[in-house]
């Protein structure tokens, strides 16, 4: 009898542990539904009212028809009051939820467009800052290559300033020397100008001393030369003749030689045989030649003047 008692005993806490765990399970699952399984329950709940009461109703006879079907209808009343506002309950929740979740859904929205906004601001400070700094790295460049340029045209200036002095410098002495050249060279040629008129006035005068010495001339004589009786025109044409040959022969630096010339060969200049004989006229034309030529070779600067001869 008392191991039967003990093992009734055993079975029923054994039971009663698995019915608590089971309950414990349970709670554990309804709250981890939430309020699906709370509205569920309320329509449950609701559900088994209306049942109790209508069973109640049907147990208190027809007598009382009118109040069970009265107050079946209120409990139906009740129960759709508490179905609408389930229901009510449930749009409420599901209008907060989609009001919440519009409100996340708009400050997201909002995050989203300070965030753009933001990233716009951000892009257009970086964008300004780069297009400043190329602006200033542009300035400065060009600040650097108009410098570059300055001193650049500096150098070069300078470069052309000393190479015109230098060239100027260079003019200047090639100048000075072509002047000291032509002065050296006139120098010479007027040296070898006087020098060639000293020995051609050296040479003249010893033509004229030797002409004297070997051609001797003698004065106009009318007992010398008379077989002819103008022996005086024969005498003065002579003379006429000697004085252009020996001053065109001084002049050309020839030597003191009356007799090359064929005015004295000839000896018949202006000659006619009426007034006597040749031989007498022929002798007086040949003394006056020669006193002629003796007087125009010593003085041939006053006979010729430039190219022509003047008497």
């Amino acid at each position: 009898m008392i191991t039967q008692f003990l093992r009734k005993s055993l079975s029923l806490v054994l039971l009663f542990i698995f019915i608590l765990v089971a309950s414990l399970i349970a709670a554990a699952q309804e709250r981890r539904d939430g309020g699906n399984r709370s509205s569920s329950s309320s329509g449950s709940s609701s559900r088994s009212s209306s049942s109790s009461s209508s069973t109640s109703g049907r147990s208190s006879g027809s007598s009382s028809s009118n109040r069970s079907s009265s107050s079946s209808g209120s409990s139906r009343n009740r129960g759709s009051d508490s179905s609408s506002s389930s229901s009510r309950s449930s749009t409420s929740n599901s209008s907060s939820k989609s009001s919440s979740g519009s409100g996340r859904s708009s400050g997201r929205r909002n995050d989203d467009n300070r965030s753009r906004s933001d990233n716009r601001r951000t892009g257009e400070s970086t964008s300004n800052s780069r297009s400043e700094r190329r602006n200033r790295d542009s300035s400065q460049s060009n600040t650097r290559n108009n410098n570059s340029a300055d001193n650049t045209n500096g150098i070069d200036f300078a470069r052309n300033r000393k190479r015109d002095r230098d060239g100027d410098r260079k003019r200047d002495r090639d100048r000075d020397r072509d002047r000291d050249r032509d002065r050296d060279r006139d120098v010479a040629r007027r040296f070898r100008h006087d020098e060639r008129d000293r020995r051609r006035e050296e040479r003249w005068r010893e033509e004229c001393e030797r002409g004297r010495r070997v051609y001797p001339t003698r004065v106009y004589i009318a007992s010398n030369y008379g077989n002819y009786n103008y022996g005086l025109t024969a005498y003065d044409q002579g003379y006429t003749d000697g004085l252009y040959t020996g001053a065109n022969d001084a002049r050309r630096g020839q030597i003191y030689d009356p007799e090359r010339s064929h005015f004295y060969q000839h000896g018949a200049g202006g000659f006619l045989s009426i007034f006597g004989s040749s031989a007498s006229y022929s002798f007086a034309y040949r003394d006056g030649f020669l006193r002629g030529y003796e007087e125009g070779y010593q003085n041939w600067q006053s006979y010729f003047i430039g190219d022509r001869f003047h008497r």
